[in-house]
């Protein structure tokens, strides 16, 4: 994994040298930062610019790779302050590989994050900020149920519970993938199987129908005028590949899990505004049955209060590390 890390790490310093753009600032996060890819991986590339470009973000394909840019202001570029008042924002800060710093002012930065991040007084400022997300999102939980909108309601505990469980992953295993969350939370075995009894999925017979089921829902989405990067081939074939690893390590739950999350984002980007009760009945009755099966289901109200329960519960251990 070393060597694909290193690798793509190459290519992404070729392709902000050959572009037009000048770089002022750039670093890879995701598992190349980690010095963790592996074949499936692509390249996560943050550059920071003086030019008057918008902030943006895009899927590009480079020398046979695809690299997911994001494109930034200099005056974007984090600083001591920035940190110290938001540390959960800039957390990415812990795991970026940094290609191009003029002047080594974004390596000072990374410097102070991550000895902060460390500090008493980092962890509890992450602390407040993720339990103030917590409470925020178990409120609209709450509200969505009094509203009989359970699956609102459900995608709100359910975000809750996801917040938490990433703290619990950056302060205890100190790491930032997604794909380890699940993983390390199977070692808290009673809330991992509580979470279980009461999370939307439930393992189908078929789990390479997963991917699938996102591909239909792009295409679907695509004809009907929507466009937003989550939209693109390229990004097809980002989920197709990070189901692909899934289901070689036989992490079914996990696959459920992260491919929920990859349609969720699919419909916060093209809801317009609308419900996701109001969303979801506008679908197709068979995008509607394929999305059921990866955890778009509306949960009981006892669960949706034990999900936020657990949420607090992962935000008890998180203190106690």
């Amino acid at each position: 994994m070393r060597d694909k890390s290193e690798n793509l790490l190459r290519i992404a310093k070729d392709f902000i040298r050959e572009s037009n753009i000048d770089v002022i600032y750039a670093f890879v996060g995701g598992s190349v930062g980690r010095g963790e890819a592996d074949k499936y991986s692509d390249v996560d590339l943050t550059i920071y610019t003086n030019t008057n470009l918008s902030s943006s973000k895009s899927d590009v394909i480079y020398n046979g790779e695809i690299i997911q840019l994001e494109t930034l202001h200099t005056d974007e570029l984090p600083n001591q302050h920035m940190i110290e008042d938001s540390p959960w924002d800039y957390r990415f800060l812990n795991e970026a590989t940094i290609i191009k710093d003029k002047e080594d002012k974004f390596s000072k930065s990374k410097q102070w994050a991550t000895d902060y991040f460390g500090s008493e007084n980092g962890k509890k400022k992450m602390i407040e900020q993720v339990s103030e997300i917590v409470k925020e999102r178990t409120i609209y939980a709450v509200d969505y149920l009094k509203q009989h909108k359970l699956y609102s309601a459900t995608h709100a505990s359910m975000g809750a519970w996801a917040e938490a469980g990433f703290l619990y992953l950056f302060l205890e295993h100190n790491s930032l993938s997604t794909g380890l969350l699940l993983p390390r939370i199977q070692n808290l075995k009673v809330h991992f199987e509580e979470f279980k009894r009461v999370s939307p999925f439930s393992i189908i017979e078929d789990l390479s129908e997963v991917p699938i089921i996102l591909s239909r829902f792009r295409k679907y989405l695509r004809k009907q005028g929507h466009s937003c990067i989550g939209l693109c081939d390229i990004h097809n074939t980002l989920c197709e590949r990070k189901a692909q690893r899934l289901l070689n390590n036989n992490e079914g739950l996990n696959l459920l899990w992260q491919m929920y999350g990859e349609a969720l984002w699919l419909y916060f980007e093209t809801s317009n505004g609308l419900s996701f009760e109001q969303y979801f009945d506008s679908l197709p009755n068979e995008l509607q049955n394929d999305l059921s099966k990866i955890g778009f289901v509306p949960l009981e109200e006892k669960k949706v209060r034990e999900l936020c329960r657990l949420s607090d519960e992962l935000l008890t251990f998180s203190c106690s590390t």
